[in-house]
């Protein structure tokens, strides 16, 4: 055999492979630009939604122990202005909402949890609420406990959106 010709043999499967590797590392590098600003309009919307929630749960949390006081000393209420409605944690819900839209999961399940940490509270409010001696009821305690919950939870979100948000986490 002609020398050309094995030499022609042996370099055609070498650039073949080369061609491919150039391609593939081409359609990579398209991706990853194309990628790149839908991933920081992705990150900026969960930063926002993350804020929000954060905001509400500690919105909700100061009102419904400005409640609390209120039930236990009635003068207190007319200083705030702040008593128990059923529409008190519809803006926590909605930004609970758009963290379980954004993701990630674990963040999801986090938000989740405060909203029910939240409806929580309203019922212990509640409780204590229609309670005769509201100071000495056990609605008291459990108004406490399901507080403490609540702020336990939001606590917990922040720490794992921040971890999420900073790149710490490979969720």
């Amino acid at each position: 055999m002609d020398s050309a010709v094995i030499a022609a043999l042996i370099t055609t499967p070498t650039a073949v492979l080369a061609a491919a590797a150039a391609y593939a590392a081409g359609r990579a590098q398209a991706r990853a630009a194309h990628r790149g600003p839908v991933d920081a309009v992705r990150r900026q919307h969960q930063r926002e939604a993350y804020a929000a929630l954060v905001a509400q749960a500690a919105a909700y949390e100061s009102h419904m122990f400005r409640v609390y006081l209120g039930i236990l000393e009635p003068r207190m209420q007319r200083h705030w202005n702040d008593t128990l409605t059923t529409q008190d944690n519809e803006a926590l819900v909605f930004a609970a909402a758009a963290v379980r839209l954004e993701g990630p999961a674990h963040l999801a399940d986090l938000a989740h949890g405060i909203e029910l940490a939240s409806n929580r509270v309203y019922g212990a409010a509640l409780e204590l609420q229609q309670a005769e001696d509201p100071v000495a009821s056990t609605a008291n305690t459990e108004f406490d406990e399901r507080h403490n919950i609540l702020k336990d939870r939001a606590k917990a979100f922040v720490e794992a959106a921040s971890t999420h948000l900073n790149g710490f986490d490979n969720r």
